[in-house]
């Protein structure tokens, strides 16, 4: 499969807002009650507010695509303004948020594509330190996020609706 990364256009955030639900429900969705699942997707994961973070000028997107359908297969999202549970002092902070791809993309170099993407972007804005908070069961992610010279620095909590997720908080110095 050829691929392409591209930016986000308005009218992506339906094809975004699919893939975030199928992707998260795909690898996380019997860890959750219904109601609790349908509440964080429906913060999260809607229409509505995947074009809110479009448009907003502090959200980056990367999409990964279909290089002959434009068919969306991945993505990542980095943060500006990082909320993690995290006090970088006096360094420069940027949050990769989310970090999605269909399972067909494993293993393709597909997510080393967006990953160096995220990284230039990091460096692009000046930036110190790249933070991100990971699953505590997803070992896979962890040793993806390993491989790119990130490091355990402390444990967190992640909310999907009402449950708190054991969450690990990774960072990268940089500089």
């Amino acid at each position: 499969m050829d691929i392409a990364l591209r930016s986000p256009k308005e009218t992506d955030s339906d094809a975004l807002a699919r893939l975030g639900r199928e992707t998260f429900v795909d690898a996380f969705g019997d860890l959750y009650s219904t109601d609790d699942l349908s509440s964080y997707l429906d913060q999260t994961h809607s229409k509505a507010q995947i074009a809110l973070n479009i448009a907003n000028p502090n959200l980056i997107y990367r999409l990964i695509v279909d290089k002959y359908d434009d068919r969306l297969l991945g993505y990542c999202k980095l943060s500006l303004e990082p909320g993690l549970d995290y006090d970088p002092g006096a360094a420069r902070l940027i949050e990769l948020s989310q970090f999605y791809l269909r399972s067909e993309l494993f293993g393709t170099g597909a997510a080393d594509q967006l990953m160096s993407w995220a990284l230039g972007i990091a460096k692009q804005q000046s930036r110190d330190e790249i933070i991100l908070s990971v699953f505590s069961e997803n070992v896979r992610a962890q040793k993806f996020y390993f491989r790119y010279g990130f490091e355990h620095i402390a444990d967190t909590v992640f909310m999907v609706g009402n449950q708190a997720d054991h969450e690990f908080l990774f960072l990268r110095k940089l500089s």
